[in-house]
């Protein structure tokens, strides 16, 4: 059966690459160029798998940008780096066997081949059963080939001792991820800071240049957002080592933290939060502070900054994160500000229950809701909204593959709060922690994840906190 599902899953990624390329017969330049990305990244990681790793990862946050200044805007929006990652994960994957660690390898697996196996007829309706190229099935074959990706690199991260071959055995070392993710986000924020302060239109477009909200290299300002704010207190945990490397640590994190404020993406609210949890615990497990003091620090800290959040509620910017929240939430409750919070998202938390009501254990088709939201919200609500997500991770996964599609999912959630309360941890370990804490928080209100370079980020950051050793 593992043999079976593995050979599933592999050939159901390299059709869904194939599928991916077959529309773009009429561009055979740019087809050419994806399809070597591919097999370029794949035999490169079979052959020097940690080299490979860190030149995919540190294109992660930058290779809409790059792609757009060498080849322009009409070409930066290709899949990439979805083609380079599945390269990587079929490049580094076992082609007879699920390797990870138990309890995880069976989760992965089914998410894996569940996905393997509903994709194809989902593409083949969208097509309607004709092989006539055409993009009416493209964000069924990137979400599914980025998930089945996303399993197979899962499973290697996590794999046994004995199957190891890209990382150390004594769990995954920072070296093989963090310093090219990390350059990544400090390379985006840079770009961010420049648009910001003088060309807002470079390397953007609309909405964004409209919105006053910076982009940096990945052409979205939500994942860039997330991104950022997402490795500012990682940054500052892997430099504390010494007094002179954490000033250096905390220098290189401003610019990530300036870059998050003016995305202004609202989830980096929640990771601004967890970062500022995570620096707090960090020092204060340095400074050997009992677990009382470092509650009641914690206590205050919160008070300071929810009476910052209200002194300054009032005066944010509208382009900013705080300021774009409070102009989304309804200004008549308590009551109504949780339901609009929470649920109704602008309508897509309306229209997703309403997909899922209609297709409770198949869902709609993996990737086909966030086109269909539009029309489901116009039934539900009698009005017409943009095409978007489903605005949470479960709900999202619940519309789409239905309860068979969302049933993996809740187990690798699971497994994955048990990992962050696992024993004790410090440095880096205890600040990873607390980023999945908050990434997961806010992937309660949003979708980041839809962007392939933030669904690695989590996936990596999630098997680091897996593999982590913590003292009882």
């Amino acid at each position: 059966m593992a043999l079976l599902t593995r050979a599933i899953v592999i050939a159901s990624t390299l059709a869904a690459v194939a599928l991916g390329l077959w529309p773009l017969q009429a561009q055979p330049a740019l087809a050419a160029a994806l399809a070597a990305t591919f097999v370029a990244v794949a035999l490169l990681a079979r052959f020097l798998p940690a080299a490979a790793t860190a030149l995919v990862l540190a294109f992660g946050y930058i290779t809409y940008g790059v792609t757009r200044l060498v080849a322009g805007p009409q070409v930066a929006g290709m899949p990439f780096f979805l083609a380079a990652f599945a390269g990587l994960a079929l490049g580094l994957a076992s082609w007879t066997r699920w390797t990870a660690r138990a309890p995880w390898k069976i989760p992965l697996a089914w998410w894996g081949t569940t996905v393997a196996l509903t994709w194809p007829y989902v593409a083949a309706r969208e097509l309607q059963f004709s092989l006539s190229p055409s993009l009416a099935a493209g964000p069924v074959v990137t979400s599914a080939a980025l998930q089945m990706s996303l399993a197979l690199w899962m499973d290697r991260l996590l794999a046994e001792p004995d199957h190891t071959r890209t990382f150390r055995d004594d769990g995954l070392p920072l070296r093989s991820w963090h310093l090219p993710l990390m350059l990544s986000a400090l390379v985006t924020a840079g770009a961010a800071l420049y648009q910001r302060g003088i060309d807002l239109a470079w390397l953007s477009g609309e909405p964004w240049y409209s919105l006053g909200r910076a982009t940096g290299l990945m052409g979205d300002a939500n994942p860039m957002g997330v991104a950022t704010a997402l490795w500012a207190p990682i940054t500052v945990a892997v430099f504390a080592t010494s007094i002179i490397s954490t000033f250096f640590g905390v220098a290189l994190s401003l610019p990530l933290w300036i870059a998050a404020w003016v995305s202004g993406a609202r989830t980096t609210l929640l990771l601004f939060g967890a970062g500022a949890a995570a620096l707090l615990l960090l020092m204060t497990h340095a400074l050997g502070w009992s677990r009382r003091t470092v509650l009641m620090a914690g206590a205050g800290s919160v008070v300071l900054l929810l009476g910052a959040v209200l002194l300054l509620a009032q005066r944010a910017d509208p382009s900013t994160p705080l300021g774009r929240l409070i102009g989304a939430l309804p200004k008549t409750s308590i009551g109504d500000v949780v339901y609009e919070l929470f649920w109704n998202r602008d309508g897509y938390g309306t229209a997703a229950a309403a997909a899922i009501g209609e297709h409770p254990l198949m869902g709609v088709g993996i990737g086909r809701f966030t086109g269909l939201s539009t029309s489901y919200a116009q039934r539900a609500l009698g009005r017409a909204i943009p095409a978007d997500n489903a605005q949470n991770l479960w709900r999202h996964t619940l519309a789409e593959q239905g309860l068979i599609g969302l049933l993996p999912i809740l187990w690798l959630t699971g497994l994955t709060v048990i990992a962050v309360f696992a024993g004790r941890v410090a440095g880096v370990d205890l600040v990873l922690r607390v980023m999945v804490c908050g990434l997961g928080c806010g992937l309660i209100v949003g979708y980041p994840v839809q962007d392939p370079a933030i669904a690695v980020t989590l996936a990596t950051l999630v098997s680091a906190v897996a593999r982590q050793r913590p003292q009882r």
